[in-house]
C-alpha cells in the first residue's frame, strides 16, 4: 500500500553516540485510514442509534458530537441525528438498522454515508486503600463497550447500486490515579462518576472517529556522509531523490562507502515510494556493515537493522 511522504528538513549533525558523520532528515509519514469510506463520501451522517444509558442520558450526544468535531476539517462533512433510531427500550439490546432504513435516512438527509452508534455502554469503579508508606491511593477506571455500523453506497445512480455496511464494535478504557496524605486528599483530586463517564463518552467519539481519518507520523532518518565529493548528498538537498539514487549507487572505493551509499540509497528510495526497493538497499548495507570488523562497523549494523524494521512495519500497513 502506497503511502505519501513529506521530507520536512534536512541538516548537517556532527556524530555523537556513534563515530560516522550523517546527515539527519525527518519525514512525515501518512498511513491509509484504518476504516476507508470510498473517494465519493463527502457528506456524513452520524445516527443516535441508541436506548440512553440511565446514568448518562446524554452519553450518546457526547459521543457523536465529539466524533463529528473530530472529521471537521477533513474529507468529510459530519452532521449529527440526534434523535435515536432504537426503539427497543433495553439498553442491553442492539437494534441495528437495516439497509432500507439506511438508504432512507441517507436519502432524507442527502447524505453519502451513515456512521451509526448503536449502543454505548459506561461503567465506573472507584477504589481507594492505604498503601504501606502510610499514604492514600486513589484511582477511577471508566470501561465503555460501544458499537457502530458504517452505511455507504457503491455502483453508479442507477438499478447497479447498492447499500454496504460495517459492523464494528471497540472497548475503551480510562483510568485516574492519585495519592494523598488522607483519605480526601486522595479521592477529591479525582474526577466523580459523572465526570468520568461523561469524559469517557467523548473519548469514544474521538477515537472512533480517528479511525476513519489518515494518520500522520514524524520520524527520523540518518543519510551517511560520504565525503566532499558525495554529489548524491547535493541531489538529495535539493530534493532530486533519483539523481541520488544514481550517484550513490555508482562503485565505491571501499566497503564502508558502499555501505554508506547503499543505506543513502534505502532513504531516497523511501521517499519515492518503492519500499520494496528501499528494503533491499538498506539489506546491501547491512551486508556491507556486517562484513567489517570493527566497533563502528557494528553499531551501524544494528541501525540498520532498526531501520530495515521500521521499513517492514510501513510495508505491512
Amino acid at each position: 500500500m502506497k503511502h505519501k511522504i513529506i521530507v520536512l528538513l534536512i541538516l548537517l549533525a556532527g556524530a555523537t553516540v556513534v563515530r560516522a558523520q550523517q546527515w539527519h532528515t525527518m519525514v512525515e509519514i501518512t498511513y491509509p485510514a484504518e476504516l476507508e469510506l470510498p473517494m465519493s463520501v463527502s457528506e456524513l451522517l452520524l445516527v443516535n442509534n441508541t436506548v440512553a444509558h440511565p446514568d448518562v442520558p446524554m452519553g450518546a450526544f457526547y459521543t457523536l458530537m465529539a466524533a463529528s468535531e473530530m472529521l471537521e476539517g477533513s474529507d468529510y462533512l459530519p452532521a449529527v441525528l440526534e434523535t435515536s433510531q432504537n426503539m427497543s427500550g433495553s439498553l442491553y439490546v442492539k437494534q441495528l438498522l437495516s439497509n432500507a432504513q439506511a438508504d432512507s435516512l441517507l436519502n432524507a438527509y442527502e447524505s453519502d454515508a451513515l456512521l451509526v452508534l448503536n449502543q454505548l455502554i459506561v461503567h465506573p469503579s472507584s477504589e481507594c486503600f492505604q498503601t504501606e508508606n502510610e499514604e492514600y491511593y486513589a484511582c477511577t477506571q471508566v470501561v465503555a463497550a460501544s458499537h457502530w455500523t458504517l452505511f455507504f453506497r457503491t455502483g453508479e445512480q442507477d438499478s447497479t447500486m447498492r447499500i454496504n455496511s460495517r459492523t464494528l464494535a471497540y472497548n475503551d478504557t480510562l483510568y485516574w490515579e492519585n495519592e494523598g496524605d488522607t483519605w480526601n486528599d486522595a479521592v477529591q483530586a479525582l474526577p466523580s462518576a459523572e465526570e468520568a463517564r461523561n469524559e469517557m463518552c467523548v473519548y469514544v467519539g474521538e477515537h472512533f472517529a480517528e479511525r476513519l481519518l489518515p494518520q500522520v507520523e514524524t520520524d527520523d532518518r540518518y543519510l551517511y556522509d560520504l565525503g566532499e565529493k558525495d554529489e548524491g548528498i547535493q541531489y538529495f538537498a535539493r530534493k532530486q531523490w533519483q539523481q541520488a539514487i544514481d550517484a550513490w549507487s555508482q562503485p565505491q572505493k571501499n566497503k564502508k562507502l558502499t555501505a554508506y551509499a547503499a543505506a543513502n540509497c534505502a532513504v531516497a528510495y523511501e521517499i519515492i515510494g518503492d519500499l520494496s526497493a528501499a528494503y533491499a538497499a538498506a539489506g546491501k548495507a547491512l551486508n556491507a556493515f556486517e562484513s567489517m570488523r570493527n566497533a563502528d562497523a557494528r553499531q551501524q549494523a544494528v541501525n540498520i537493522s532498526y531501520y530495515q524494521e521500521r521499513l517492514r512495519v510501513r510495508m505491512a500497513r
